[in-house]
């Protein structure tokens, strides 16, 4: 995607947004934030519509980075409220943002709390290498991996204490970690 063709958006309230579609129908990267005392759920839209799948919840003004598969045709932005009807006084704010903008996946190890979206483009050194990714959350969490030509992204939600996982990495692409406590990420 060109520089000129990076778009961003921002609102008080939930609305749908169409996001113009990848030409060569790969996934779309998004760096999303909410306000310091206003949060937000992002959610998948096709066809304009919502379908109910949680991108991202916005924390504190932190700035987010999620992947928005490639058969998506924009998301759709809801304020949490409690229940006395308070939201706080804060907009939200998404854009585009290229590859670049994501931390490398590596074999150091990362820690981190929340969302984060990290990039895979690791060459092989030979045909048949496969890189595996490892995780453990603190409490519960989800990993997605969607492939950066494409396709159906690959969710694996966890919820029993101190899960841990790992799982082959067989192209480039970027690998999202979300949990509400702490996280760790590594390749094998």
């Amino acid at each position: 995607m060109s520089v000129e063709a990076l778009k961003s958006w921002s609102g008080w309230a939930g609305r749908t947004v169409e996001v113009p579609a990848d030409s060569a129908g790969r996934p779309t990267l998004l760096e999303v934030r909410g306000g310091l005392t206003s949060s937000f759920h992002f959610r998948r839209a096709v066809g304009g519509r919502s379908t109910g799948s949680t991108l991202v919840t916005t924390v504190r003004g932190r700035r987010m980075r999620v992947v928005l598969p490639a058969d998506s045709s924009g998301f759709t932005v809801e304020r949490i409220t409690v229940s006395d009807g308070a939201s706080g006084f804060h907009r939200w704010h998404a854009r585009i943002v290229g590859a670049e903008a994501l931390p490398a996946l590596t074999k150091e190890e990362r820690e981190g709390k929340f969302t984060e979206t990290f990039g895979y483009f690791q060459p092989k050194r030979y045909y048949e290498e496969r890189r595996v990714l490892r995780w453990e959350f603190e409490s519960q969490g989800s990993v997605t991996y969607c492939l950066a030509t494409g396709g159906r992204p690959v969710d694996f939600p966890h919820y029993p204490p101190r899960p841990k996982g790992t799982f082959p990495l067989t192209h480039h692409g970027y690998v999202t970690i979300s949990s509400p406590d702490k996280w760790r990420v590594s390749l094998l």
